[in-house]
């Protein structure tokens, strides 16, 4: 098996961990700052006065809810996997979307349409984008942004102190930052490029850290995620993967 290769971000080559910190700091704020993708934009903007007939009757059918206020295209696509408040059943690979942030969800849901996102598991959420609409996908990442979080659970309590070490205190021999650098000292994370992971599935969370690694999932902000992947063993994956469902 060919010897993994990552290209490592020019702002974090041969950097000790207490400068790298304050960079991925100003990144967070950087980001936060300067967002603005065409797809927000596109479903959050005031339509012009030749297109807001058109725009009002695309809404109308394609953004519908059903009578107990749960968006049609919820019910009908996304609770079979992520659950109707945005849940996920225990063990499975598919990830909680209650309570993650709206920007976020919709960069990934765009990312899914437009096949920018390709790891393993992606091709799945390829079919399930490919018919929604800006309405829809608006609709989508409105309703689950605001579901209430999964509540935290611990399962091995030893594990989860080995991730919560990795968590807040990087791997200064290999210059990783600590993952609260971008996500937070709550896990709460920063939209839109550092998503909420308060909760996250366990099962999710190793496979996304796994494809980060092998450089299967691509398109992160600056790379940092497959460089700091790329410094974690399997049994470190496993044990931030438990701190995470912790909390």
């Amino acid at each position: 098996m060919p010897a993994l290769t990552t290209k490592v971000p020019h702002m974090l080559q041969k950097k000790p961990l207490l400068s790298v910190i304050p960079l991925f700091s100003m990144a967070m704020v950087m980001a936060s700052a300067a967002y603005g993708s065409p797809l927000a934009k596109t479903v959050s903007g005031a339509p012009t006065a030749a297109t807001a007939s058109a725009v009002s009757s695309v809404t109308a059918t394609t953004a519908s809810v059903t009578a107990s206020g749960i968006p049609t295209v919820v019910q009908s696509t996304c609770m079979a996997c992520h659950g109707m408040q945005g849940i996920a059943a225990d063990g499975g690979m598919f990830p909680n979307l209650a309570g993650q942030w709206k920007p976020y969800l919709l960069r990934q849901l765009d990312h899914f349409k437009t096949h920018v996102r390709a790891d393993p598991q992606s091709p799945i959420m390829w079919g399930m984008a490919a018919p929604l609409t800006a309405a829809q996908m608006q609709q989508v990442a409105d309703y689950f942004s605001s579901q209430k979080p999964a509540s935290g659970h611990v399962y091995d309590p030893k594990l989860v102190a080995e991730g919560k070490k990795l968590y807040f205190g990087g791997l200064p021999d290999k210059h990783m930052p600590a993952c609260m650098a971008c996500h937070g000292a709550t896990l709460a994370g920063l939209p839109p490029y550092f998503p909420r992971l308060a909760g996250q599935k366990r099962t999710y969370v190793i496979n996304q850290l796994t494809y980060f690694k092998s450089g299967q999932r691509v398109a992160t902000h600056k790379g940092i995620m497959q460089y700091v992947a790329s410094r974690l063993n399997p049994k470190q994956i496993t044990a931030l993967a438990a701190y995470i469902r912790s909390r």
